[in-house]
């Protein structure tokens, strides 16, 4: 599942469209462009893939449907605002293997559209098509089946702040998994919000368990610089460097809930399982093991809705 060089940049304003017919107000035009990925093409740092970089304006209080599709390899979004801060990401929320991405816009101005693929070996034709969806909250429409139902099991491989254990074994307390990676800038935002509820809850029945996977195995290695709390591409790891690179990232990043890291085949089956398709991902289970709540992103909106929920269940006997 996570800098660029950019030679060409597609950029494009919304046109200002006549009054919509609801409520007489202006609605933006629907930005649309076919392109190709080619082996040519900058690649995406996250994904080690391919890359193309679309420059799109939104305006303040619109949410956007943001959709790649693409029949001929694996789509990946990731959006980002002007300064190259990474907003969202998503893999395969659009059905197939489509990405989509619901982006609540808070302030005017460009963004940065990355279309990208799964696969470093990703290329070929795609459209991306950029249009107002309407005053909605960011939905995840692949997460439907998973709730109000029994959380499907894993088993941690290796751990800090405590044992690799199943995720079963931690029936009877609330659980609170974040789906992370030491890539993703959008996880790591999360971290103090994280901080603050394993230190406020933890005695009242919450245990947060942070869950990732061994990144040699399953996308381009990196290690971790402690002095400057940089994460940075290494040219091979190993199991053990990246524990190592785990051990000093939670430290720098003083996380004192429990991380745990799984192999590539039980990652790519644990991801998958709880449709993972952006980072981070929040999955709420109450004390009997019932999926209750997952969210997507690191966004305010996004947090007080895992707050508000996490202390409902807390309340429950």
């Amino acid at each position: 599942m996570l800098r660029y060089w950019v030679i060409a940049v597609v950029v494009v304003a919304f046109a200002a469209a006549g009054p919509a017919r609801a409520g007489g107000k202006k609605k933006d035009k629907e930005f649309r462009v076919q392109a190709r990925l080619t082996a040519d093409d900058p690649r995406d740092k996250r994904r080690n893939a391919a890359s193309k970089v679309h420059t799109v304006r939104m305006r303040a209080g619109v949410s956007y449907q943001i959709d790649m599709v693409s029949t001929q390899f694996d789509s990946y979004l990731f959006l980002e605002d002007n300064n190259g801060k990474e907003l969202a990401m998503d893999d395969d929320s659009g059905g197939n293997l489509n990405a989509r991405i619901i982006f609540n816009c808070q302030k005017t101005g460009d963004y940065r559209v990355i279309a990208t693929a799964y696969n470093p070996q990703g290329v070929g034709m795609y459209v991306l098509t950029v249009k107002q969806a309407g005053k909605v909250e960011q939905t995840v429409s692949a997460h439907t089946a998973l709730m109000d139902k029994a959380a499907p099991d894993f088993q941690g491989e290796f751990a800090i702040n405590g044992k690799a254990v199943k995720l079963s074994d931690l029936k009877g307390k609330v659980v609170l998994v974040q789906f992370w990676e030491v890539r993703s800038l959008a996880s790591a935002a999360a971290f103090p919000k994280l901080r603050d509820w394993h230190k406020a809850y933890k005695d009242k029945g919450l245990t947060v368990v942070g869950v990732t996977f061994y990144n040699s195995e399953v996308t381009a290695p990196v290690g971790f610089d402690k002095a400057t709390g940089q994460v940075k591409a290494v040219p091979k790891a190993s199991r053990g460097d990246d524990q190592t690179t785990l051990r000093d990232f939670a430290a720098y990043h003083k996380l004192e809930y429990l991380l745990m890291a799984l192999p590539r085949a039980d990652a790519l089956k644990t991801f998958n399982i709880y449709e993972v398709n952006g980072l981070p991902e929040f999955v709420l289970i109450d004390r009997r093991g019932v999926v209750r709540l997952i969210r997507v992103g690191e966004g305010e909106q996004t947090l007080g809705a895992v707050e508000a929920e996490l202390k409902k269940l807390l309340a429950e006997k």
